[in-house]
């Protein structure tokens, strides 16, 4: 039986693809790299700058750092991370499912003071128990970092009674690594073929659909 529902954020929560975005294009051309394909980017969205900047952006070990932090300029400082929407059906999704009573996380890669002021803007973070992410020295920095920080802050969760909802394979990854259940949604960033193949149980195509799944299990 379900009782915890740990939320990515990004992609799953929330659209905050237009602000990351216009921060990844200005920290590129900032630093002297070409700008990829918008699909190249929207891949950006989720995953950790350890995975993103190296791996998909090809941003250079010499550049890596100070990329970071002017891109985190962008972001926390000149409010850029306020370019976000709540997902339709989002809201009436935490609705319910605190009505219910269960107990809802967010577990981010993004880090934590981030997460914890674009919830608030957006009025939805007080749906939430807590608000898990990750930390600016990146010690916490995966999303398996990430849950098993929450399963520390709740050690009272059991892991059979607990699920992530993520929509990128790094959601699945970290739910598997983890010994939890993930349900991966459609409307975010990730590929849904990716997420099966990381261990998602299911792929799910409308919030209202995720409520009637976390009833029935």
């Amino acid at each position: 039986m379900i009782k915890n529902i740990y939320f990515d954020l990004d992609g799953t929560l929330v659209d905050s693809a237009p602000g990351i975005i216009e921060g990844l294009k200005r920290t590129l051309v900032k630093f002297g790299y070409e700008i990829p394909d918008y699909s190249t980017l929207r891949k950006c969205v989720g995953p950790p700058f350890t995975v993103s900047y190296p791996d998909i952006l090809h941003i250079k070990d010499e550049d890596f750092t100070e990329a970071v932090a002017y891109y985190r300029h962008y972001y926390d400082v000149e409010n850029g991370m306020y370019n976000a929407t709540v997902f339709a059906g989002v809201e009436d999704l935490l609705k319910e499912l605190v009505k219910r009573g269960y107990c809802l996380f967010v577990c981010t890669s993004k880090p934590e003071p981030t997460a914890r002021k674009l919830l608030k803007k957006l009025e939805i973070d007080k749906y939430f128990t807590d608000i898990c992410g990750a930390t600016y020295d990146a010690k916490i920095d995966t999303k398996t970092d990430v849950i098993n920080l929450c399963f520390e802050r709740a050690p009272w969760h059991k892991k059979d009674e607990t699920i992530l909802i993520g929509d990128t394979k790094y959601d699945a990854e970290g739910a598997y690594n983890t010994g939890i259940r993930c349900i991966g949604v459609s409307w975010g960033f990730g590929d849904c073929a990716e997420m099966e193949a990381a261990g998602a149980v299911e792929i799910l195509d409308l919030p209202s659909e995720v409520l009637d799944y976390i009833e029935a299990n």
